[in-house]
Parts: C-alpha cells; sequence; structure tokens
C-alpha cells in the first residue's frame, strides 16, 4: 500500500498493536502532509486548547500516544514552561516527533518512549502531573479498558485530558468504564466536553470527540 492512500479507513481498520506498528511505519513520514495538513485535521491543538483552559499549574507532563509530536508542539507554545514527554507504539512516528522545535528553538519533547498502552506501562521517570492523548483513543487504537493503564502514571490528583472519539465513545462503553473507575476511588468524577475534530472548510466537520478531564487518585506510589 503507498502512503499517498493512507488516511482514515486505514486507521479505522487496524485491530491490533501489531496492525498499528504497520500502518504507522508506513505512513509516519507524510501523516503531517497527506492527513493534518490535507484534512484540516485540528484534533492535537484542540486538546492542548483544552489542557491550557482547564490545567492548572503544573511542570512535568506525558503525551499519550504522541504520534508526530502535534499535540505537545502546540501545548508548548500555549505552555513554554513545560516539561513534556512522550509515549508512542510506534517508533516511526516517534522518531517524527523528536524533531519537533518549540518557539525558541529547543526540542518540544525532553524523552519518547515505544509502549503498547494495551498493556502495563512502564515508567522509569516519576509519576506525571498531568497527561493529556488525542486521536490514540479511536477506531482500531485504543479502547476504554485502556483508561486504568495510563493512571499509574500519574501522581495523586495528577490531570487526566484525554480525547475520545464521539461514535467510539459510544459504541465501546467508555461512560461505563469511567463509572467504574469513579466507584473504585481511581478518578474524580470526570467532566466531559465535546470539541471539533476538524476545522470548518474540511470535508469532515461535524466530526467530534469527547474530552474527559478528570484528576486520578493514586494515594499510595
Amino acid at each position: 500500500m503507498s502512503e499517498e492512500v493512507l488516511g482514515l479507513d486505514q486507521a479505522y481498520s487496524v485491530k491490533t498493536p501489531d496492525d498499528n506498528r504497520r500502518l504507522y511505519a508506513q505512513w509516519a513520514a507524510t501523516y503531517e502532509t497527506s492527513f493534518v495538513n490535507a484534512q484540516q485535521y485540528r484534533y492535537p491543538k484542540a486538546i492542548a486548547e483544552v489542557f491550557n483552559d482547564v490545567v492548572g499549574p503544573v511542570k512535568r507532563v506525558l503525551d499519550i500516544g504522541t504520534g508526530t509530536g502535534l499535540t505537545g508542539m502546540y501545548l508548548s507554545r500555549l505552555r513554554p514552561e513545560l516539561v513534556i514527554d512522550g509515549m508512542d507504539i510506534s517508533p516511526e512516528m516517534l522518531a517524527q516527533a523528536r524533531g519537533k522545535k518549540r518557539n525558541d528553538g529547543s526540542v518540544v519533547y525532553r524523552a519518547v518512549y515505544e509502549r503498547d498502552l494495551t498493556q502495563h506501562v512502564p515508567n522509569e521517570n516519576s509519576p506525571y502531573e498531568a497527561l493529556f492523548s488525542s486521536g490514540t483513543f479511536t477506531h482500531g487504537h485504543l479502547g476504554p479498558e485502556c483508561l486504568r493503564n495510563l493512571l499509574p502514571l500519574l501522581v495523586d490528583k495528577g490531570w487526566f485530558v484525554v480525547g475520545v472519539n464521539n461514535e467510539h465513545f459510544e459504541s465501546k462503553g467508555f461512560s461505563a468504564e469511567l463509572d467504574s473507575l469513579v466507584n473504585q476511588k481511581l478518578i474524580q468524577s470526570p467532566e466531559i466536553i465535546c470539541i471539533d475534530v476538524y476545522e470548518s472548510g474540511s470535508l469532515h466537520f461535524g466530526d467530534q470527540a469527547r474530552v474527559i478531564i478528570t484528576r486520578a487518585i493514586n494515594s499510595i506510589q
């Protein structure tokens, strides 16, 4: 399959972590030109804006499903003081993220880590004060069962700002999983807001994501 024809159909059709690795190995070099720019995809920018609006003063944050690093890049412009690390299943996408620069010319990401987020997620650093994610909880990628894999990555009361494709949220039962996490006292009761995934001029305008905003309850670390 050539890189030029890769797009939403291929991204939504993957089934396994290995499928994801194969897709993004092919797509990484042209992802921003052939998809983000061509389709007027604003999801990474929207998540950065939500994070900036709702999250109080923090220093060390983690980008879940980093991709080519657009969300971190946008967030670094809004919060230049942040130390940002990234995690993604695709080494090729992470290679693109390593090249992202802040307004002052320094790199966006202090470090990036290749991780399968469907499993226990190793973290060689101290727990983070916040994490964010755009485009990772969607068709063919991460489901609601993966939310709890992320919570140990956060300090107690650490911020959790995670976008979920709207249809995926409904069809996979994210509400039930969030209720379960609240009942188990693993997270605070979440706020959920809707955002546009594409700019108004895009053929896909009208597609939305729900952003889960909550805080982890990790009393023992």
